[in-house]
Formats: C-alpha cells, structure tokens, sequence
C-alpha cells in the first residue's frame, strides 16, 4: 500500500476546488485523429470567447471577423482615450514639476552642499484631484514620471503601505535608492553609501543625507536635483505618521532639498484638520488643481461620439448610461473607459450585423469615415433577411420608390441578397455617414453660437450631444432660448455670428452634403447669401432666400414685439437692416435644423447606434440589496426548489381569474417549515415594526420550524437545534445589513430596511 494519494478521476483533487472543462464532441477523443480537426474546428479555435450566432448558423469567417473588428475598433479608441487623459492634466503637470525645479534655488557659496533657507519650511505643493479615486494612481505615476525625466528622484508612497513612520521612511528609502540604481552606470556611486540599505535594517533620515552627500559628492550635476515625496492619497494617512515625518524632515531641509507633493481628493480644508499648527507652520505650501475630469469628458465625447472615427455610435438611453455613471458616482475617467470597452465589447460580440463595420474605414489623417470597395465577407441569407427586417431598411426603400418611382430596385433589393450588398447596403451606409458628418457640423454650428451668448446659457458639449440625439432639434429647450439670443442680435453681432458659421464649414473640408440636399438646403449657398444681405441690406432685400409672409413696414405692436425683438434693442439701424436681421436668423435655424437630426432618420441606425442601457445599468450599476431581498422572498424561485413550493402553482387552474389571484397572492406569502431559515426569518421580520423583539420572533421562528416534524417525523429539531438555527439566522441577518443591535432595549433589534 503505497502512501501517496491516488485520485479517482480527473476531477477528484485534495488541492484543487475549481475545474475548466472545456467542450468535447460527442464522441470524445478518437485515437488516430488528432491531425484531421476539420477546418471549422480550427477556426473557431483562433476566435475564443467568440461564439456562432443565429442559431449557430452564422459562418466561422463571420465569426472571426467580428473578432478582428472589435481590435480594430478598440485600439484606436483606447488610445485616443489616454492621450486625452494625458493632454487634459498635461498643464498641472507641468506647473508642479515647474515648481519642483524652482524649489531651493539660493544655495550658500561658502559651504559645499548647504541650502541657505532663512528658517526651516518644506517646499510643499498641494494638488487637488477630486473625489474620482480610481484615476489618482494612473495621475501620480504620470507625475512621477515627468519628475525623473527632469532629473529628480521621486518617492510616490501609498497610505495602505505606510501605516507606521518606520514603514514610511523605509518605502521612501528604498525608492530613492532604486531611482538611482536604476538610471545609469556612469558615474556610479561606491561604498558604504552606495547602497545604505543593504545592511541596515533601521530607517532613518540620515541614512538618506549620507546618500545624498555622496551623490553630490561623485556626481555635482546632481545639485539642481530635488528629493520629491508623494502622498498620493493624503486623506488615508495617519495624522500622527505625517507630523512625525514632516518634524524629523524639517531637520535635514538646510542639506537634502526635500519637496513635498500631498494629493487631496475632497478639499484643502483637510490639511487644517488632520495636521497640526506648528506642523502646518513648517510647510510652504503651494496649491495646484489637478482636476480635469469634466474637460477630460468633454474632449472624449466631442473625439469618440461626435466625431465619430468610427461606425459604432451610442442611442440617447446608452449614452445618458455612460454619462451618468460619470457625473452621479465618482467621476471616474478609467470607468468611463471601461464601460464604453464593455460596450463595444457586447457590440461586436452579440450582433450578428457587426460585420457591416468592415464596408467602412477611417482616413488615417482626420479619421473622416469613407466606404471601402466591398464587404470582406459574403452575407448569407439569413443575415441578409436581417438586415431587411430593419426597420430603417424599408423605410429607406419605400422613401426611394416614391422619390424615384423604380419598382425594379425595390424588388431587386427584396429579392436578391447579392443586390443588397452589393448595391442597396453601400448607398444606405452612405447616407449614415453623410448624416454623421451633418451632425457633427451642426453641433460644431451651435457650439460656435454658444459662445457669441451670455455665459449662463452655456452647456458642455456632452450636455449639447445628448439634446442632439434624444429629442428633435426643433423641441430642444435650449436651442429655443439660444434662439432668442440670436434674435436678440445687432447687425455687428449677428455678422460675427455669420463669420463663425462660414469658418466652421470651411474647416469640415469636404463633406457629403447629402444630409442637406434631402430637405432642398444649400448650407454654403445660404450663409453666402446671409453674408451679402448684412453687407448690403438695401440691394439684397428683393432676394428673397426663404419665403417670408412679413411685411416690409416696420410694425410697432406687441405681437411683432414678441416674434422680432431685435427691433428692441437695435432702434439705430434702418427698416431694411431690421428685415435683413430677420432673415439671418430664420437663416440660422433652417441650417441647424438641417444638420442636427435625429439618429431615427438615419438607415441602419438599428445597426450601428448601441441602445442597450440595460445591461450597461446591471453589470456596473449592481443593486445587490434588490436582489438578496428577492433571493429571501422568493427562495423557490432562485433555488429551484420542488418542496418550496406552495400550493398556488398546483390548484391554479380551480375558481374563477379572481379568486385565483387571491389564493394565488396568499400561497405566494405563506411561510413553509421547509424553507431556509434566512428566508423564514425574512419573512416574519417583514411583519414586524420598526423595533423587532428577539423573543416574539424567535417564538413565530419555532412555530414555523415545528411543522417540519409533521412532514418528517424522524428529523424532528429538538429545542436547542431550533434555537441555535435561529441565533444563526439572526447574525446572517444582521450581516446582511436587515437588522442591527440597539442601547435602548437589549432584547430588541432595529429593522433597517422596508420594502420588498
């Protein structure tokens, strides 16, 4: 008998509790066979966590290019992400590390290596981050890595690491002399204070001084170098381990120049609270504001969403999703990020009409979206019968046969799938990227006039996107008082306002303006025209741009009041100024109305605009009280139990719809002995006030419990089991936050929850 321990199968492990199985054919493993996998197989294996769609129906080649897409989608996007991030703290980047370089400049000729300081302080930068904690990391490394490109050694310390000043001192010792072990080998420092660490084991700051004049010693280039300590999160350190640190360090400032950079995400307030006075008195301090997250959103959106440097775009319900993950919990960037990767994700993982993204690819100069010649991939016929189940689709085919009359063309794109992908697919995908670029010229337009209003009636271009996607423009409330600013507008302002809108077209480049043509709008021929008649009101004014039913008297009544107020506050210019003023901006709406559509006009909008906000909300915005409650409440429902459940599930079907309910609703609440105890306590405690007695609860507990003995007589619960079940049942309560203890009555507990 051997003593080694002989596992029954592969499965059975003394060390091992968690197994990937992974998918076998029904036949199992065949000897002889492992060279003739079928291609299909093979296939598949090159696309994992990718899975068939339709049924399993859809081919392996439109499988994997769902794959491909999703990188070629996700890494441009991801970059573009960090290098916003970084451009937007880009600035407090650099006035800290300014500031850094600036520290400790008057050095005393006469003693080598001395900081002539007129009294002891530590230069101390406070940089305010916000609340938005899962950014800070990414932050303070950003930061610390611009310091040692400058040349100085930086220790970026964490207060979960430095709970004691002997663990503080050593995480700072240790870094410094990483930094310049790591740097270079010229020039490199011998001895004893080479490496002061590699012997002792008592971290003080005199080790870090002789480390420091023996640098200066051997490298004198190092003098204009700073010693920078970074407390990244300063709220989570001990008040006690700071002051220790900042008093033993104020000794050593006339020989290290230590630079302190404290990291403060709720307010500069909390430096007055958690330090000392004559701690405080010993810092110069410096504020900076490293809060960008809101101009860091911004620019995203304007990028990725507006812009649109790819086909996938977000519905009103997934973008106000992504938008108040960020603006209601902790304006995260990094989960911003991550929920929009999630998104694109499902995208391409969950729609079999992802592939149409491969008709579609960006310039690699402006990343303006264009059409590629065809389809990597053949539709097959159910996808094709997918795409005509959109509803897009057949609106976009009934609109061309009325406007064309072409019954062939319609019939052609019904019948033939080569057809619509070869034909009806590319013209559709036109008029969406066309309607794109409308739309991003036209919230280009509104945020032009933005800017000409009064500061109080600015939105942020977030704010502006989602006005553009969830309600038609003309019903938008901001865009009517942005109108009556316009309309508000002397000729000088009103030709500024022209100026921007022609400098804003021009910038686009070129542009399908097929978005336009559809509702007979000329936007270039339009703002020209505009251009002249504020040039030359009088010889301009028999041009009539847009049919006007007004007339050509200036009118003083309280109706022409409300509908043409320039007249208010422009009493200078003339009648035909007044009339030319009335056009332009009749002229302005029929441009922004032309541009700034709803994406429900868009063909193949079903497609390509991400509308699943549901299961953005469950998977990154968890109710977990609502589900634990519903798991106690209806146990049956979630353990799939048979003795749970009541009799309402068998006698449905006698009495009338009525009495059915009732019973029905009486069955669902009644408490049965064979339920756990959790959801037996649950439920009673559901009963109970807002102050619960431990004795009556226990006493409905045990009435419940007892019954368990009429169904099986041999496991009847004796009175301790029935009591030790029930002080379990309470701690599993109060663990769950349901209950908790109270000081006023010791043989009560306080309810904490109400509701189902």
């Amino acid at each position: 008998m051997t003593d080694t321990y002989q596992p029954v199968d592969e499965f059975d492990s003394m060390t091992e509790n968690t197994f990937i199985v992974l998918p076998q054919s029904a036949k199992g493993p065949q000897k002889g066979n492992k060279d003739r996998t079928p291609p299909e197989k093979a296939a598949e294996a090159q696309g994992p966590g990718y899975v068939r769609l339709l049924q399993g129906k859809e081919p392996v080649e439109s499988m994997l290019l769902r794959k491909r897409l999703f990188n070629e989608t996700w890494r441009p996007l991801e970059k573009q992400l960090m290098e916003i991030e970084q451009q937007s703290n880009n600035a407090g980047i650099t006035e800290i590390c300014d500031f850094v370089d600036t520290s400790y400049k008057q050095i005393d000729s006469k003693e080598k290596g001395q900081l002539a300081c007129p009294f002891a302080e530590i230069t101390t930068a406070v940089t305010f981050t916000g609340v938005n904690t899962g950014d800070h990391s990414k932050l303070f490394e950003s930061l610390q890595t611009r310091l040692a490109e400058r040349g100085h050694h930086v220790a970026l310390v964490e207060s979960q690491y430095c709970t004691t000043l002997p663990n503080m001192l050593k995480s700072i010792l240790e870094q410094m002399y990483a930094s310049i072990h790591a740097s270079t080998d010229e020039d490199k420092v011998t001895g004893p204070a080479a490496n002061p660490l590699a012997k002792s084991i008592a971290y003080d700051m005199g080790l870090l001084e002789i480390w420091w004049t023996v640098l200066v010693g051997k490298r004198p280039d190092t003098s204009a170098d700073r010693i920078v300590v970074i407390l990244q999160d300063f709220e989570g350190f001990s008040p006690m381990v700071v002051d220790d640190f900042v008093h033993i360090a104020t000794r050593y400032c006339h020989t290290i120049p230590i630079v302190l950079v404290l990291g403060l995400a709720t307010s500069y307030e909390c430096i007055h609270q958690s330090l000392t006075k004559p701690t405080i008195s010993m810092l110069n301090v410096e504020r900076f504001n490293l809060q960008r997250s809101k101009q860091c959103i911004d620019a995203a959106i304007y990028n990725v969403f507006v812009q649109g440097t790819s086909m996938l775009a977000f519905g009103a319900e997934a973008y106000k999703s992504l938008i108040d993950q960020f603006l209601l919990y902790d304006f995260s960037i990094t989960g911003f990020v991550k929920k929009l990767k999630y998104a694109v994700m499902d995208f391409f993982y969950a729609q079999p009409l992802s592939i149409l993204a491969a008709m579609v690819v960006a310039d690699k100069d402006g990343g303006r979206l264009s059409l590629v010649s065809e389809c990597p991939v053949q539709l097959t016929r159910g996808q094709a019968e997918l795409v005509r189940m959109q509803r897009s689709v057949r609106a976009f085919l009934e609109r061309r046969l009325k406007q064309t009359g072409d019954s062939q063309y319609f019939q052609q794109a019904i019948a033939s799938d080569r057809f619509l992908q070869e034909t009806v697919l590319p013209e559709m995908l036109r008029q969406l990227i066309s309607y794109r670029q409308g739309y991003c010229l036209g919230i280009d337009m509104l945020s032009e006039i933005q800017s000409l209003s009064p500061e109080s009636l600015q939105k942020p271009i977030r704010t502006l996107h989602y006005y553009g996607i969830s309600q038609p423009f003309e019903d938008c409330v901001h865009w009517k008082t942005l109108s009556a600013v316009v309309r508000r507008m002397k000729a000088c302002e009103m030709g500024d306002l022209i100026s921007s809108l022609r400098s804003v077209v021009s910038r686009a480049g070129s542009v399908d303006w097929g978005f336009s043509a559809e509702k007979g709008v000329d936007i270039q021929e339009l703002l020209d025209k505009a251009e002249k008649l504020l040039e030359n009101p009088e010889e301009n004014e028999v041009v009539d741009i847009i049919p006007s039913n007004e007339p050509k008297k200036r009118i003083r009544t309280r109706t022409d009041m409300e509908s043409r107020p320039f007249i208010l506050f422009d009493s200078e210019s003339s009648d035909h100024m007044l009339r030319a003023l009335d056009r332009c901006c009749t002229i302005v709406e029929t441009v922004l109305g032309a541009c700034i559509q709803p994406y429900h006009s868009a063909p193949l909008y079903e497609i390509f605009y991400y509308r699943h906000s549901f299961l953005l909300d469950t998977t990154f915005s968890a109710q977990p009280r609502a589900a634990v409650q519903t798991a106690l409440g209806r146990t049956n429902y979630y353990v799939n139990c048979e003795c749970c459940k009541t009799a309402g599930h068998n006698n449905s079907d006698n009495g009338s719809d009525d009495e059915t309910d009732v019973d029905a609703e009486a069955e669902e609440n009644r408490i049965l002995p064979s339920m756990h105890d959790t959801s037996i306590a649950y439920r009673l405690h559901q009963e109970c006030g807002r102050l619960i007695n431990l004795y009556d609860w226990f006493s409905a507990f045990s009435s419940v419990v007892e019954k368990e003995a009429v169904m099986r007589p041999r496991a009847a619960p004796s009175q301790s089991e029935i009591q030790a079940r029930f002080m379990r049942t309470v701690e599993e309560m109060r663990f769950l936050g349901f209950i908790k203890p109270t000081q006023r009555k010791t043989d009560h507990v306080v309810r904490l929850t109400w509701g189902a």
